[in-house]
């Protein structure tokens, strides 16, 4: 009878083990899922919209300053207005028309600001290594620190803009339009004053040492969210797409002169 019980015994227990331990197997595996799918959106809710608006400024910036040196120091498409205050008189024609270049710029400048706090506020949760969020703590400041040099725009004032472009009821960027809405009202414009400022003075090719600084930090960022993200070169891919988007562009240009010359030549014939 004793030989029959103890196999048995034996035999419920490695079952009730087998059985716990694949309930334990199962639960740990069911929290890990849990935590990668809460990470994911972490990492998309903060670190993808910043790499985003990051890939935007520089290419914006670099376009800039490309046609500023071109121009022998001088981009008229920004240098628009001689002071900021100017800025509230405007139309809404003009900030769709002469002031775009300039006014779109402040505005992709301001939405960076918005996604540098988010993240900057948000790092212990986006739960990257110790020198992980170092590093990121690092690259942030530098961004920062290009806007501010040469008396442009001060810490705090960064993190003011990024807070007012930011709709906190609906949990999103404010639009252009509203953006220039802002900017139409003397009381809400002058705390983006300083920024205004540091595109004017580009437009001027003055303190272009400050772009320069900015496109290297705002390219090490992008850098380090690529590997974050497990994407490709941020940066350089939209550069890559500009630059064959521009080529195509400019043969079509090129053809189309081309065409309408041809048709014109065989009209002046035909006369």
């Amino acid at each position: 009878m004793m030989n029959v019980i103890v196999p048995a015994t034996v035999g419920a227990a490695a079952s009730l083990a087998v059985a716990i331990l694949s309930a334990y197997l199962a639960a740990r595996q069911q929290r890990r899922s849990a935590l990668d799918a809460e990470l994911r959106l972490l990492r998309e809710t903060y670190l993808n919209p910043l790499r985003f608006h990051l890939v935007e400024n520089h290419f914006r910036l670099a376009d800039t300053l490309e046609r500023v040196e071109a121009a022998d120091g001088r981009f008229t498409e920004l240098d628009v207005v001689t002071l900021p205050e100017e800025v509230s008189s405007k139309t809404a024609s003009w900030f769709t028309g002469e002031g775009a270049r300039l006014i779109s710029a402040v505005y992709l400048g301001a939405c960076l600001f918005v996604h540098t706090g988010r993240v900057r506020d948000n790092v212990p949760h986006l739960r990257l290594t110790a020198s992980g969020d170092t590093r990121l703590a690092e690259l942030l400041l530098r961004v920062q620190i290009g806007f501010l040099k040469g008396r442009g725009v001060p810490y705090v004032l960064q993190n003011s803009i990024g807070h007012d472009l930011w709709h906190r009821e609906e949990q999103r960027l404010r639009s252009y339009r509203e953006f220039c809405d802002l900017l139409s009202k003397p009381s809400t414009r002058v705390w983006f004053d300083p920024l205004i400022q540091v595109y004017l003075e580009t437009g001027r090719g003055e303190k272009l040492y400050r772009i320069r600084m900015l496109l290297e930090a705002i390219e090490q960022l992008a850098r380090f969210l690529d590997d974050c993200v497990g994407g490709g070169g941020s940066v350089a891919s939209r550069i890559n797409t500009e630059r064959v988007a521009r080529a195509s562009y400019e043969q079509f240009l090129a053809e189309s002169d081309a065409y309408l010359h041809n048709k014109k030549g065989g009209h002046d014939r035909a006369r």
